[in-house]
């Protein structure tokens, strides 16, 4: 995971955040990514796919993940509010309609729907957010 992160970033393709322990800054605790996206509207809810050119920018997140021992702590909430916050001051400088996420099963596509994710109409496993969600800080 480690090399991989770090190759994408040198080659800038994407930036990985990382939770790790005070005392222990060698150990990660929890990670994401986030890359530039643009996807297809025909991918979003019907409600946003009328009011948007047919290929919309955005932020993905990628690779949202929390090591078993800090589970269930809060720790990927405030991972993923972190990742909101970014995607809003991109949005801010650039543009882009908001954040987009590849769940990696239907148990963490939930986990991203309780936050106000909406599931793209053919793949229940994208979801996006739109910034105008992100503006209230959710």
């Amino acid at each position: 995971m480690q090399r991989v992160a770090r190759q994408h970033q040198d080659k800038g393709l994407s930036k990985t955040f990382i939770a790790a322990r005070e005392r222990e800054p060698e150990r990660i605790c929890a990670y994401y990514a986030l890359t530039l996206a643009e996807l297809e509207n025909q991918l979003l809810p019907d409600a946003w796919r009328k009011k948007l050119p047919r290929r919309i920018p955005g932020v993905r997140l990628g690779r949202l993940a929390v090591d078993r021992e800090y589970q269930s702590k809060g720790l990927g909430a405030l991972l993923l509010m972190d990742a909101l916050t970014r995607a809003r001051r991109i949005y801010d400088e650039a543009g882009g309609i908001g954040l987009f996420v590849d769940a990696i099963d239907e148990r963490a596509a939930e986990y991203y729907r309780q936050y106000g994710f909406q599931t793209a109409p053919d793949n229940p496993l994208l979801l996006f957010l739109p910034v105008t969600i992100t503006e209230s800080g959710l």
